[in-house]
């Protein structure tokens, strides 16, 4: 299963939309929609806060939903989240192929949106590990705001810091940390180096996510997609051990 999550920040809102039937028409039958959020240690359930119609479920971000997390389930299903104070596996109705989809939209105070198909694939809340993520690709020197969405699920419910490295391989200099934590929506402002992100990678040791890039060009539009992890861009039988050594090194440059 999937789980669906907001990217708002001072300058943009987002909302989400989860359609209640998948690629082949199949519907959501006794699906509803769950949102959860952790409060003092424990993951806390409750029927979602959206907007919703006969094919969709609309969410639109504010100050109190920004980190929370929401997913496809029965009444009894939601249940066990809470019960084993875990994210589980509940139901296989947002894995097909095509690969089921919702949209995650964002927009700016001049009224530009854009939108990215939003999903976060339940296998991926079971790992904590390394990320790798080149910038050069989907930034810009010519907008006015560049930054990164990283977006993190893990199955327990801990928000646990670990550290952003924001490195140039062209100066071979580390331009700068952040703080980054689990079971948060992060972003990362990286305008100050907008110069010099064709040149750099973002790394971060315990931790994986999503990083999605936002590029702001007012009211001329926005540019808001994700990197592929890096072994993706990589074809033959030893790809996983080149991204391994890829990391091995870009974690000798950061230490």
């Amino acid at each position: 299963m999937n789980f669906f999550f907001h990217t708002p920040n001072d300058f943009v809102t987002s909302t989400i939309t989860i359609p209640k039937f998948q690629n082949s028409g199949k519907t959501a039958g006794g699906l509803n929609l769950y949102q959860a959020g952790i409060n003092n240690g424990k993951w806390e359930i409750k029927p979602a806060e959206c907007h919703e119609d006969d094919y969709f479920w609309s969410i639109s971000s504010n100050a109190n939903n920004e980190n929370s997390i929401y997913f496809l389930a029965t009444s009894r299903e939601s249940e066990v989240i809470a019960t084993k104070n875990s994210l589980s596996n509940l139901n296989k109705f947002t894995d097909t192929s095509p690969d089921f989809r919702a949209n995650l939209k964002v927009s700016n105070s001049s009224g530009a949106t854009s939108s990215y198909q939003s999903e976060y694939p339940f296998r991926m809340t079971q790992k904590l590990g390394t990320l790798y993520s080149d910038c050069g690709m989907l930034t810009s020197k010519d907008a006015d705001k560049v930054g990164v969405f990283l977006r993190n699920i893990f199955f327990k419910p801990e928000q646990k810091n670990a550290t952003l490295y924001l490195y140039d391989n062209n100066l071979d200099k580390l331009l700068k940390t952040f703080t980054i934590c689990t079971n948060k929506t992060c972003f990362i402002d990286l305008t100050p180096f907008k110069e010099s992100l064709f040149t750099s990678f973002l790394f971060a040791n315990d931790y994986l996510g999503i990083p999605i890039y936002l590029v702001d060009y007012g009211a001329a539009g926005l540019s808001f997609e994700h990197t592929h992890p890096p072994h993706e861009s990589i074809h033959g039988a030893n790809r996983f051990q080149m991204v391994n050594r890829l990391k091995e090194k870009a974690y000798e440059k950061v230490s």
